[in-house]
């Protein structure tokens, strides 16, 4: 996109859901029990948020983020509004119509999806989660997009699928308050499978008590993620190697990429290791938000018509 005030729009728009993404991980990590004050005892207890007027109660900050949360996704779906109704010259071509399009209705699914929020169902998180970053992807894609005739490939497009599926497990997790079924490195202390699983867990339309997800039947959750970390990084590693070797504008794409993913495995480790803090929590899921953007700003019509797969 060239530069110009829809550009600026756009911008505003990414940093607005970007801080949409955050505050609603925040959220829903604090009100599962994340770093509360008898950890791990708390975990998988839900914390009311405080009501208006409770300025200073121990979890105060919820009602902040909340307050923070609905202002930016109000201002978001505005700056959406006039992006898609408003600023139609400015969108260059029916590919970034269709993606404000797209964006627009994201943000009224999500605003949907809020009068069922918080749920017991773990495909309101992922639909919370997912749609969030697929948000903020397509305002990337949107504000660097260039003229190019190039189009993003079989590695572009694996690359893309592996991570969703990457942050989907992720969700899944924290949906099942499994983060503490294992905290160890590189196996859980059971091994590097466990004996037993519940493939009940996996389903997201399928609500589970906490009586009967086993600590064994967890660790599958985790042992899949941290697996699925491998295979992402396997393939964002072959894609940002592909775009450096390509030079100029590309090149410090795929640094930015790579970068990112380097970040993206150390807050993984760094979060098990100094047993879950939720500062490192949120940096891990903003840092999500952010790979998923990068991978979508190489596909090939971004990087004009240089293909990298």
């Amino acid at each position: 996109m060239k530069p110009g005030p829809m550009r600026g729009l756009v911008l505003a728009a990414l940093l607005l859901v970007l801080a949409i993404t955050t505050t609603s991980a925040y959220i829903r990590l604090s009100q599962a029990g994340l770093g509360c004050a008898d950890w791990p005892a708390c975990y998988g207890h839900n914390v009311q948020t405080p009501e208006a007027g409770q300025l200073f109660p121990e979890r105060a900050a919820l009602f902040w983020a909340r307050t923070l949360h609905r202002l930016a996704a109000s201002s978001a779906g505005l700056l959406l509004i006039l992006i898609v109704f408003f600023g139609r010259a400015g969108l260059p071509g029916a590919g970034a119509r269709l993606a404000a399009g797209a964006a627009l209705g994201l943000a009224g699914f999500l605003a949907g999806l809020g009068f069922v929020t918080p749920s017991n169902l773990p495909a309101v998180t992922l639909g919370n989660l997912l749609g969030g970053m697929c948000m903020a992807a397509l305002l990337w894609w949107l504000h660097q997009r260039d003229r190019g005739t190039g189009a993003g490939r079989t590695l572009h497009g694996f690359a893309l699928a592996a991570l969703v599926l990457q942050i989907a497990l992720g969700g899944m997790i924290g949906a099942r308050h499994a983060a503490v079924s294992c905290v160890t490195l590189p196996a859980c202390a059971g091994g590097w499978w466990p004996d037993s699983v519940d493939w009940r867990l996996f389903n997201p339309f399928f609500a589970m008590a906490e009586s009967d997800m086993g600590s064994a039947a967890r660790e599958a959750l985790i042992m899949s993620h941290r697996y699925g970390a491998i295979l992402v990084a396997v393939i964002i590693c072959m894609l940002g190697v592909k775009a450096v070797r390509r030079g100029a504008r590309v090149a410090a794409r795929g640094w930015l990429l790579l970068g990112l993913l380097g970040l993206q495995l150390l807050l993984g480790a760094g979060m098990v290791l100094a047993n879950l803090p939720l500062p490192l929590a949120l940096l891990h899921n903003l840092c999500a938000a952010l790979l998923l953007c990068a991978s979508v700003g190489l596909s090939g019509r971004n990087c004009e018509t240089q293909e990298i797969a």
